[in-house]
């Protein structure tokens, strides 16, 4: 299926596949589904797998190292299967107006069957030009996306996990190696949890002796290891995230409130010294993780659990200084996942120097007209994916919206030259860039099948 460079939308009845298409170009992304993090979820019923694959043209180049070591090992896991990975050179495609990249991408999941040619573990594989990967890391920050979907409103009204799954998702795509360090930490805690849960299993509760404590500071060291760099780099970009956040929840309620994001984490940690550059304190942030699970060594042991950790953090929210889940209302609620979403946009935008892929996934339905604009205003130059229900209330807001939009854009456009004789000049550089001009793109989906309307 070949796409337009601009607006493409998928319209249809329910049930009939539009999300599907969402999810697995964000899928790419992420190498997360924004509905599930389990595999089996995603397969059609009656199958055992599932594949996609995505080819795309782009800008950027990285210089890719060929890795030619065979036979190579990983512990890395992701979800219900294994990944594999490896690296390979990207494509050029010479264009009419500069040097294209062409590159694919695919990731493919296969369940555990019964009989002698089934597999005996679920297995999930990724491919990058066509070469398999064997890190997951290597995949991730390849090709950049942001979701808009219904689900969304769940970073308001759900607990911790979803923001920071939230937080885990931005990040991973601008710092694989922050991808590496949250598998890694995962496999060490989930040691260190069997290793509290095996102490508990040997007798009845009681107060650790030496050698049981000693059988989990084994982990404690090389989980605050992992565990520093994932709050350095979640203090970082929370602080982000806060100032773009209040910035354009401000401009979609037409600053008549004000959105507080707080990141929260192992208390004692967010002092003003780690505050003001957290990149160079991991090693007093590890000092101190490693303490205060030797403080609570007893207390983990008695729960059969690790209690503290990046596992816990949170990023709070509130409104006004309420908390967003027991006050706001639904309008409210939906604002505030707006402009967490446009920050993680502006972010993206920031780190990669390029627009990404903007899926948006039935929310037209769920936003007024006003929320509705503010999103457009933030689709400057994206290739943008939409699904609904009835093409005819969407193309009439797209066309009326990126019209408002374009010409507002190109007013501001032209403030540069007026600021050379005034002086002044637009804090923000991406508010001058007017919507892409591309048209729109419409696609009807109906059974699992798609055709261009």
């Amino acid at each position: 299926m070949h796409v337009g460079p601009s607006i493409n939308v998928f319209f249809g009845e329910n049930a009939q596949g539009k999300t599907n298409i969402i999810e697995a170009i964000y899928l790419c992304a992420c190498a997360r589904s924004h509905r599930t993090s389990k595999d089996r979820e995603l397969i059609f019923h009656g199958e055992h797998g599932y594949k996609v694959e995505l080819d795309m043209l782009s800008h950027r180049f990285h210089e890719m190292a060929v890795d030619s070591e065979e036979n190579r090992n990983t512990n890395d896991a992701i979800s219900d299967g294994e990944f594999t990975e490896s690296c390979s050179a990207r494509r050029i495609y010479t264009g009419n107006d500069a040097d294209y990249y062409e590159e694919s991408l695919s990731i493919s999941f296969m369940d555990a069957s019964d009989g002698p040619e089934g597999l005996k573990k679920a297995r999930r594989t990724a491919e990058y030009n066509h070469v398999p990967l064997e890190r997951i890391s290597d995949f991730m920050g390849i090709f950049h996306a942001v979701i808009f979907a219904p689900e969304d409103l769940l970073l308001i009204k759900e607990g911790p996990s979803v923001r920071r799954r939230y937080m885990d998702l931005l990040i991973s795509q601008v710092r694989p190696c922050y991808f590496h360090d949250l598998l890694t930490y995962s496999r060490i805690l989930q040691q260190r949890n069997r290793t509290l849960k095996y102490l508990r299993q040997k007798k009845n509760i009681h107060t650790l002796d030496f050698m049981e404590e000693s059988e989990l500071e084994i982990w404690d060291y090389p989980l605050a290891q992992a565990a520093s760099r994932i709050i350095a780099e979640r203090i970082s970009f929370s602080e982000r995230i806060k100032a773009l956040a209040k910035e354009r929840h401000e401009q979609i309620s037409g600053g008549r409130e004000s959105l507080f994001v707080r990141y929260k984490t192992v208390t004692g940690i967010l002092n003003d010294e780690i505050l003001a550059d957290p990149q160079n304190q991991t090693e007093a942030i590890e000092k101190m993780l490693i303490s205060r699970w030797k403080a609570t060594h007893q207390d983990d042991y008695e729960k059969g659990s690790t209690g503290i950790g990046p596992h816990r953090d949170d990023l709070e929210l509130s409104l006004d200084g309420d908390g967003l889940r027991a006050f706001a209302s639904q309008g409210q609620q939906r604002s505030a996942a707006l402009a967490l979403k446009l920050a993680e946009l502006t972010i993206l935008r920031e780190e990669t120097g390029e627009m990404p892929v903007l899926l948006l996934d039935d929310v037209f339905s769920e936003l007024d007209a006003g929320r509705r604009s503010c999103l457009i205003s933030n689709m400057a130059d994206a290739q943008v994916f939409i699904t609904c229900t009835e093409r005819s209330f969407i193309e009439k807001e797209l066309t009326e919206l990126t019209a408002s939009s374009a010409s507002s854009a190109w007013t501001q456009a032209s403030a540069p030259a007026e600021a050379a004789e005034t002086g002044t000049v637009s804090e923000d550089p991406y508010s001058a860039v007017p919507i892409q001009s591309g048209g729109i793109t419409f696609f009807e989906v109906s059974g699992g099948t798609v055709a261009r309307r």
